[in-house]
């Protein structure tokens, strides 16, 4: 079970506020003195206040035979591509009320989380229906929908029950089982003695009485303990994976607790979150209760690596293929939406999007860059709650990014590009991914990035360690830390992060350090609610974010020889190093040997205080070799681990080394690249045509936001793309000259430059700078935005 809270006197209040009113206008109406007619016209007449999804499509439909609504993500091209599979979504109302009308404001809102279409069943109910009819009624739904493609079983309350008995009928049946269950506050008991003996505290809704009448009227003459009925008591082998959500302040709290043990216990993969101080299906506030928005988003991130593993491969052509759903991939899709091509299709690797923020959830992540920074210049973000961003709400920050442009219905999760082949008959990209899918586009945009590949340490007998090994890029946080021995190999800008908070768990932390780092004081603090209500008008937002652009290019500055910059910087450095590591010796080994600027720096508070913790040891003995039970030094020492972290970042040289791309005359990229990777504005590839790279060679900046320098990619690449439709023609390709040109010039002014002058990720084997721009974030801006179509050649 995992708990979660709603802090805030904001959130409190709105709680307070929405349960106030359920309990007043709700819970006396459902009750026996009422008819079952009464209360559906009650609560349908409650439901119009609730607050309906915007961007939303509805749509009455008939499936199985009975009549319901679809809910769809609203696109602005009618024939904007559905993500495969759907959910069949199952009301709750004590099988005696509730109708799709009343559940809109959560299957609407499911719909945009998951951008999987929803149909929401208007079955039978009692007591003009008992049971078995509106099990019947969900069966043949689900077999209607089920044979056009794989299926999520959700429902709340009785709606909940009912979407188990389903899945539980269909197993017996011998019908293709649901991809997954989503069950919210499900009523799997209907046995009296199942009822909370006392009422409980908080609960908005339900009664005893009430839940017995509606159970004595569905139920018939069927006893209660029919598995169908009570599906708690059923054998519950071989159902799918299954999320329950449920409060602490309802009826049906046990029986959450008490199904996610019977699941666990015959062997079903399931979770069960619970949040504190919420009532019976909480999720029908979305919109004006964020808890609510928070329990639907964790719904549809469990979905989705269930839709993705149930699909079936398919073969598609799109205008535009992107691969990654990081901030550049967003960045593409948003922009092909606003420039009115909708004809394009994300394909993330991850079960998640998010890119390097879904890889990095280490314990500490954030942003090195003021958050104001770290948002797109036209989706400014009012919610940052720190100046530097924790890497949760930075993924949070791009879920909402995915939800207000209506990207969902465009992403495949779970799928990994393998193959990419130009042919040049057709002009067109063709793409095999590790599922068997086979796709077909116009141009094919890489939005990988250099921090796609971890790269681990070539260090002898790394594979032959017995304890457990976690990289920074692939965290386990189900391997405990607390009071056990771990070392950490690396002290980059990962490492700084990681460290504080491994410190403060662990019995012993051995930080393994090969060269110390420039670490600068990290200027951050807390946002205020009148920050957060500022950031709301789009001149302050954009007033703040341009002041902090402009103070990261000051310190870009700092990287060349004689500024004013150069020297506040060292300054600075020094004072904070003085300041916080009061040992001399401790100070001495963590005082770089290199110049500032030449390896990425650390902005931290945290950093050299947690090194300085009794049970932290710096260690500067180079590694000899790891063992099956540590690490061995140079001088021989072995130090015993029971759990080894690797913050040794990404492979950023062998860019694109997954997959194979072949280009117009069948060269492979990866054979293009094998000295060292090198495009045209870090954007295009000669010989390899309607191919645009994000965050390409020599885009990586040591000073300030990528996102400065991803738009302006993405604007080049949607230039390319509609020039080449205005000419008519098939493909458009960077000039050789052009492209070897433009790199002459780029590693003329890097050589000699503070980045030559030690080793980093910045530099491949051959000391070539492959990552770095060498100049300010507004010369690349301005000569990337609009292309030189004189560079190009079409065809």
């Amino acid at each position: 079970m995992r708990t979660f809270s709603s802090p805030g006197w904001l959130q409190a209040c709105s709680a307070a506020l929405l349960r106030g009113t359920l309990q007043a206008l709700l819970k006396p109406v459902f009750s026996p003195r009422f008819s079952i007619p009464f209360q559906r016209r009650w609560l349908r007449g409650l439901a119009h206040s609730t607050l309906p999804a915007r961007g939303v499509r509805r749509e009455a439909a008939q499936l199985g035979g009975r009549p319901g609504e679809w809910l769809r993500a609203r696109s602005a091209a009618p024939d904007a591509p559905i993500a495969p599979g759907a959910v069949l979504y199952l009301h709750g109302g004590a099988y005696c009320v509730g109708a799709p009308a009343t559940h809109r404001a959560l299957t609407g809102r499911l719909a945009l989380a998951t951008g999987l279409p929803v149909f929401a069943l208007d079955y039978r109910l009692a007591p003009e229906h008992p049971f078995p009819a509106g099990l019947d009624d969900a069966l043949a739904a689900y077999r209607a929908l089920r044979a056009q493609g794989p299926v999520v079983l959700a429902g709340d309350s009785a709606g909940g029950g009912l979407a188990l008995a389903c899945a539980l009928a269909l197993r017996e049946a011998g019908d293709a089982a649901p991809a997954a269950l989503y069950l919210i506050s499900p009523w799997a008991d209907m046995r009296a003695e199942a009822a909370p003996a006392r009422p409980v505290p908080g609960e908005a809704m339900l009664s005893q009485a009430w839940v017995l009448d509606c159970a004595a009227k569905y139920l018939g003459k069927t006893a209660p303990e029919h598995p169908w009925c009570s599906p708690l008591l059923a054998d519950l082998r071989g159902l799918p994976p299954t999320l329950i959500q449920a409060g602490t302040d309802e009826m049906l709290h046990g029986q959450a607790l008490a199904l996610e043990a019977a699941l666990r216990a015959a062997g079903v993969a399931v979770r069960c979150e619970v949040d504190q101080a919420r009532w019976h299906v909480f999720q029908l506030h979305g919109g004006a209760l964020a808890s609510a928005d928070a329990a639907l988003a964790r719904a549809a991130a469990f979905i989705a690596p269930q839709m993705a593993a149930a699909r079936a491969p398919v073969q598609a052509t799109h205008e535009v293929v992107i691969m990654g759903a990081g901030m550049s991939g967003l960045c593409m899709a948003i922009q092909l939406k606003r420039a009115g091509m909708h004809d394009f299709v994300l394909l993330e690797k991850q079960t998640g999007l998010g890119g390097t923020w879904w890889d990095n959830r280490y314990p500490g992540a954030h942003v090195d860059v003021p958050a104001p920074a770290y948002a797109f210049s036209f989706a400014a973000n009012p919610r940052w709650t720190r100046r530097f961003a924790s890497a949760p709400e930075i993924h949070r920050y791009m879920q909402d990014l995915a939800l207000r442009h209506g990207l969902l219905p465009h992403l495949r999760l779970g799928t990994a590009v393998q193959e990419a082949g130009f042919d040049a008959a057709s002009g067109q990209w063709a793409l095999r991914t590790d599922r068997g899918d086979h796709y077909r586009a116009r141009h094919f945009v890489c939005s990988t990035g250099p921090l796609n590949q971890p790269r681990w340490p070539d260090i002898p007998g790394l594979a032959e360690f017995q304890g457990e090994r976690l990289h920074s890029a692939r965290w386990d946080a189900t391997v405990p830390l607390q009071g056990r021995r771990v070392a950490v190999i690396g002290t980059g800008s990962t490492a700084s992060q990681l460290v504080a908070p491994i410190a403060a768990q662990a019995g012993q932390l051995h930080v393994f350090q090969r060269t110390a780092n420039w670490v600068l004081p990290r200027l951050d603090r807390r946002y205020f609610g009148i920050d957060r209500l500022l950031a709301r008008l789009p001149p302050y937002s954009a007033a703040v974010r341009w002041a902090w652009v402009q103070a990261l290019e000051w310190g870009r500055r700092g990287f060349d020889e004689g500024t004013l910059a150069r020297r506040g910087m060292l300054a600075t450095a020094a004072a904070h190093r003085q300041r916080q590591v009061a040992d001399p010796a401790l100070r001495a080994r963590l005082t770089p040997s290199y110049p500032l600027g030449c390896k990425r720096i650390i902005y931290s508070n945290d950093y050299y205080p947690a090194l300085g913790r009794p049970n932290t040891e710096l260690v500067t003995e180079a590694i000899a070799r790891i063992s099956a039970r540590g690490i061995v030094t140079a001088d021989g020492r072995e130090r015993p681990l029971d759990v080894l972290v690797c913050a040794t970042g990404f492979d950023t040289q062998q860019l694109l080394a997954s997959l194979q791309i072949r280009g117009q005359q069948g060269q492979l990229l990866g054979e293009v690249w094998r000295a060292s990777p090198e495009a045209y504005l870090g954007c295009t590839v000669a010989g390899f045509p309607n191919l645009y790279l994000m965050l390409g060679p020599n885009t990586a900046t040591g000073h300030t936001s990528t996102l400065l320098y991803i738009e302006p990619q993405v604007q080049h690449a949607l230039a390319c793309m509609r020039e080449l439709r205005q000419r008519g023609q098939q493909w458009i390709a960077v000039r050789p000259e052009a492209q070897r040109a433009y790199n002459e010039g780029l590693q003329a002014r890097l050589r000699g430059s503070v980045w030559t002058q030690c080793h980093s990720w910045y530099q491949g084997a051959d000391g070539r700078v492959a990552a770095i721009f060498p100049g300010f974030t507004a010369e690349y801006q301005r000569r990337v935005r609009r292309p030189d179509f004189s560079a190009y050649q079409f065809g």
